[in-house]
């Protein structure tokens, strides 16, 4: 489908019979033969034509006008044809069309004037009058187009953007929940299948369920929201702080010994909630992934209106929270730093002075806009 700019066309017809009007009575009358009131009538159809037809609007205007200048009926210093004009600027305000424009009626103008009239004094200053008001009429029309269409270009620029953003978002959040929730599965099932009675083979299916469902949900919850269904977002929150506790309890299903101390008693926004569930999501999936077994220490405080969320292992010094080769680059990280970024902090790995990983983020409690 053609996008309709707003220059192409629809313009108020009651202004343009007002200005054909004011031009008839202005420079046009009296009537004093039928020629001239022929050319009246091609004036102001033209000019009622503006709107709709700008081109062609500007030809029949402007011939009018130089025909009656030739024979004398009219002092119009194409008054009429700059109002006309301002149309063709807004819709091909080119430097191109300007120029055949510009050549084609100053030459124009020219010789019907000295054609018109023996005054050398009047016909300079009648080309003088209908050039400047012809070229303020195009500098007029071609400078509010340009604006129009950087304003425009400005706007889909931003949808781009956000689209964009949003895309990415969507991202961060599936590889969030996928990877946690495989990497969760695929360490329990290890663990299972070295079982060595039947009711811990249980307990670990019974582990891999509830991991499988709980992704379901976040996955339903997340494309639910990109698709507007809001009953399903509803229905399906987006995790926070108040999850931390069942996702604490799963990895110590999976193998990982897990400590959680929260200390936060502020209120706390709910992107700031959903990236620190996803902090210490990376971060014990990744010590189960890479240090099975190890212990992991989850802290989170408020301190100096900022949310400090901290997830330690105490594992071998090449492992845990960083994924290490042949994993891939860790994309991981690098959307949980995104996340952080886009709401004001920032997010720091690193490995510990004595043994295994930290992973450390500090986040505003009042949101940053986002660019």
């Amino acid at each position: 489908m053609t996008q309709r700019h707003w220059f192409d066309g629809g313009g108020s017809t009651r202004w343009d019979v007002g200005a054909a009007l004011l031009c008839v009575l202005v420079f046009w009358l009296p009537v004093a033969s039928w020629a001239q009131a022929g050319l009246i009538v091609v004036l102001v159809a033209g000019m009622v034509l503006r709107a709709r037809r700008p081109v062609a609007a500007f030809v029949l205007v402007t011939a009018a006008t130089l025909a009656g200048a030739a024979l004398g009926v009219t002092q119009d210093p194409f008054v009429a044809s700059a109002w006309v004009l301002y149309r063709v600027a807004l819709a091909r305000g080119t430097v191109r069309s300007l120029n055949a424009v510009a050549g084609a009626t100053a030459v124009t103008i020219a010789g019907v004037a000295f054609l018109g009239t023996a005054d050398a004094e009047s016909t300079v200053r009648y080309t003088l009058l209908s050039l400047l008001a012809l070229a303020a009429a195009w500098v007029l029309g071609a400078t509010t187009r340009r604006a129009a269409l950087q304003a425009e270009q400005a706007m889909l620029a931003e949808r781009q953007a956000a689209v964009v953003a949003e895309r990415l978002r969507v991202v961060r959040e599936v590889h969030d929940v996928v990877s946690h929730s495989l990497g969760t599965i695929a360490v329990t099932a290890g663990v299972g299948a070295r079982a060595d009675d039947l009711g811990r083979l249980r307990g670990k299916l019974s582990q891999i369920e509830t991991v499988s469902r709980q992704a379901l949900d976040e996955l339903r919850a997340t494309l639910g929201a990109v698709r507007g269904d809001g009953e399903s977002a509803e229905r399906h929150p987006q995790p926070g702080l108040g999850d931390l506790p069942a996702l604490a309890e799963r990895m110590r299903g999976s193998g990982l010994t897990v400590t959680l101390a929260m200390s936060a008693t502020v209120a706390v926004p709910a992107g700031v909630e959903l990236a620190a569930y996803r902090i210490v999501q990376e971060g014990l999936t990744n010590a189960a992934r890479h240090a099975p077994g190890t212990h992991c220490e989850v802290t989170l405080t408020c301190a100096d209106g900022d949310l400090h969320v901290s997830v330690t292992d105490d594992g071998p010094a090449a492992s845990a929270l960083l994924p290490r080769p042949p994993d891939g680059p860790g994309f991981g990280l690098v959307g949980l730093r995104e996340r952080v970024e886009l709401l004001g902090g920032h997010l720091t790995a690193r490995s510990r002075p004595s043994a295994g990983f930290e992973l450390h983020a500090i986040i505003p409690l009042k949101e940053a806009p986002r660019a």
